[in-house]
């Protein structure tokens, strides 16, 4: 059986980091319908009860399934 890194294709990823914002968020949202898993990451105001959304992420649910596996497996190797 072949591994499984062998049929996986490699991506390259760039970043300018004077052009990517990072986004701190309090809170979340997750929708879904059949097809798209969306993600809505909020920060709080400063009225107690109200969060403004500032990043949006939609994705397949096989990517959101594979995001979540991933998400997992760097927190565990993380965590103390």
């Amino acid at each position: 059986m072949a591994d499984k890194q062998e049929n996986q294709k490699q991506i390259n990823f760039s970043m300018d980091p004077n052009k990517t914002k990072v986004l701190y968020a309090d809170g979340y949202l997750i929708g879904s319908n059949q097809h798209v898993v969306t993600f809505n990451f909020a920060q709080a105001l400063p009225e107690p009860s109200q969060q403004n959304i500032v990043a949006r992420v939609a994705m397949t649910k096989d990517q959101a399934k594979e995001f979540l596996s991933n998400l997992k497996d760097h927190i565990d190797k993380f965590e103390v």
